[in-house]
């Protein structure tokens, strides 16, 4: 699901990011910037993710093609 070299990364930032909701639940008194910050660092959280992803592919064996381990487009 994820790749084995971004899990420190993963659980870094998971604790990180839970200590910046807890905290700003208790310390921040401004309901806006409240949410804001826990809105935040949850989006930080979710491109942590994004970046680490690794989805199951199916490989079809065509010789015309290049096969890359990369996502995307390979233009060079």
């Amino acid at each position: 699901m994820f790749h084995k070299e971004g899990q420190k990364i993963i659980i870094t930032t998971f604790i990180i990011v839970c200590s910046i909701i807890l905290l700003s639940n208790y310390f921040v008194d401004t309901t806006w910037l409240q949410y804001g910050l826990q809105i935040l660092s949850l989006v930080i959280l979710v491109l942590i993710l994004q970046f680490f992803r690794n989805p199951k592919r199916t490989v079809s064996k065509n010789f015309d093609e290049i096969l890359a381990p990369v996502d995307g487009k390979v233009v060079v």
